[in-house]
């Protein structure tokens, strides 16, 4: 016979059950992803309900719960004592539950999941355990069990991504050094027929660093599999973005592409619409073997999308020096400097000049990056280049000189010097007239400013680059020097500070009018041959 009061006392034990059970329910939703928040959140919650100790321990027989602070490490010393060789046969499978009976009160372990060696769950409480105790400690086991295994899901995943980002960024550095067929090979491991193209356009999106992962993947899923996704692994706030195209037409269709990249920069361009402090550069279409080139554009569209207010701009199609160079004169100059090279085995020429393309674009440290190679081999290589070729490529004006050299198509025999006299030197072909017409007209946009930029680049060139030496020769603050060094930038729109290819053009339009003398260090012997 149970009293009014005896039932009035069952009715809040229930009453209380169902609340622990309710709150036990919202913990599981909650902890969805099985993240170690939500186990940590939950063990924690299921030692206060039921007033005892709780621990988890792994298949490793360490906590489960994160890093343990000193009090859960000596509560899972001491649980694991207590339980003895128990803990060890049920992790093992050979018991699915198990109960010890000491002078501190009963200990319960509960194995978790299907597969041995299991997860087990420790609860120590001062006295026996009652029927809801063990019902909510049962109820708890099943909630961890499916955290864990939703964890361990996500933890797959999260290894798979990682994976097929490392193949990714391995396609790119490839292309990056011209081996187009080992990178078609390797990319059919992501989408068959992704690089079964012509050419390809390089876009490159800028994220802003709180919201990086969330973009990534927005991006990645604007572009789907119509475009190779990169991480950028020389700048950790950029996403390069390839998307091979196939030229339609024929030989004459040199500007019709199919549809896939139009599709891809629709998208990219209503991502940079819909996210604030995403700013998105893209280059013009290139052979895949000229990738790194298509690179270079993207990069320096992305400068001057900085300093548009729609926050993108795309690489115009402008008038560039090689393309006012004698073609013949130009070659022959171009030989004679890069000569010293062909004494280099043919299989070893390709990833030495693949590697000092880059090297004079960026910095050893990220051109390394891009390659996926050590600094201290970018570095080598360079150094060995700057030996064969005579130069001193740590001097603007020499890595200016170098770079239009590797940018000049090889002479044909018997177009230059066919009298026997000595080739024309870089001097004499900056010299021609339509290059000046050139240089005075990119140069000449400097005159829109209020300041004398123009004053300030050339004599920044003339000390190497080197902002504080340019401030004590002008007698101006360093912050100056950077101030009109922006500005310069956006009237010429080119990317100077961090040098590469928009600088070098910009030193050689000042050396064809005579601003920058290009023999005036040693060092610069290609500058003067």
């Amino acid at each position: 016979m149970v009293t009014e009061d005896g039932g009035e006392q069952l009715r809040g034990h229930s009453y209380d059950h169902v609340a622990r059970l309710t709150r036990l329910l919202d913990l599981a939703r909650a902890g969805e992803s099985g993240d170690d928040a939500s186990v940590r959140r939950l063990v924690t919650w299921l030692a206060g309900a039921l007033g005892g100790t709780v621990t988890l321990t792994g298949r490793d027989g360490e906590p489960l719960t994160g890093p343990a602070s000193r009090a859960e490490a000596a509560a899972h010393r001491e649980l694991a004592a207590r339980a003895g060789e128990l803990l060890g046969q049920v992790a093992g499978g050979r018991l699915h539950a198990a109960a010890v009976d000491d002078h501190h009160g009963q200990l319960r372990l509960v194995a978790l999941g299907r597969r041995a060696p299991h997860p087990v769950l420790a609860a120590a409480l001062p006295r026996p355990f009652g029927e809801q105790d063990a019902a909510l400690l049962g109820h708890a086991a099943a909630v961890l069990a499916l955290l864990l295994k939703a964890r361990e899901a996500g933890e797959h995943r999260r290894s798979a991504e990682r994976a097929t980002e490392c193949l990714r960024l391995a396609v790119f550095q490839l292309l990056m050094g011209g081996d187009v067929a080992l990178a078609q090979r390797t990319a059919a491991g992501l989408s068959p027929g992704l690089l079964d193209a012509d050419t390809a356009r390089v876009h490159v999106l800028e994220l802003p660093g709180h919201r990086r992962e969330t973009l990534v993947r927005a991006c990645e899923e604007a572009t789907g599999e119509r475009a190779l996704a990169v991480r950028c692994a020389a700048y950790d706030s950029q996403l390069i973005v390839v998307t091979p195209t196939m030229r339609q037409g024929g030989p004459e269709g040199g500007a019709a592409h199919d549809a896939g990249d139009h599709d891809v920069a629709a998208a990219l361009h209503r991502f940079v619409e819909e996210h604030p402090g995403v700013f998105l550069g893209s280059g013009g279409f290139h052979p895949l073997t000229q990738l790194a080139d298509a690179y270079g554009e993207a990069a320096r569209a992305l400068a001057v999308a900085r300093y548009r207010p729609g926050r993108v701009a795309e690489h115009l199609p402008q008038t560039r020096l090689t393309a006012l160079l004698d073609p013949a004169a130009s070659g022959a100059w171009a030989a004679r400097v890069l000569q010293p090279l062909e004494s280099l085995p043919h299989h070893g020429r390709g990833p030495l000049l693949a590697t000092v393309g880059l090297g004079l674009e960026f910095t050893a440290v990220n051109a390394a990056r891009i390659l996926g190679i050590s600094r201290n081999t970018v570095r080598a290589r360079m150094d060995r280049t700057a030996a064969l070729l005579g130069a001193d490529l740590a001097d603007v004006r020499a890595r200016a000189a170098l770079h239009l050299a590797l940018q000049m198509p090889p002479d044909s025999p018997g177009t230059a010097a066919d009298d026997g006299s000595r080739p024309a030197g870089l001097e004499r072909l900056l010299a021609a007239g339509p290059v000046r017409d050139w240089a005075q007209e990119l140069l000449g946009r400097l005159a829109a400013a209020d300041r004398d930029l123009r004053r300030t680049l050339r004599t920044w060139i003339a000390e190497n680059t080197a902002v504080e030496e340019t401030a004590a020769r002008l007698g101006v603050h360093p912050r100056t020097v950077r101030d009109h060094l922006r500005g310069a930038e956006q009237l010429l729109s080119r990317r100077l500070v961090p040098g590469g290819g928009d600088l070098y053009e910009v030193v050689l339009a000042c050396a064809a009018l005579e601003e920058v003398d290009l023999g005036s260090r040693p060092g610069c012997v290609m500058c003067a041959a």
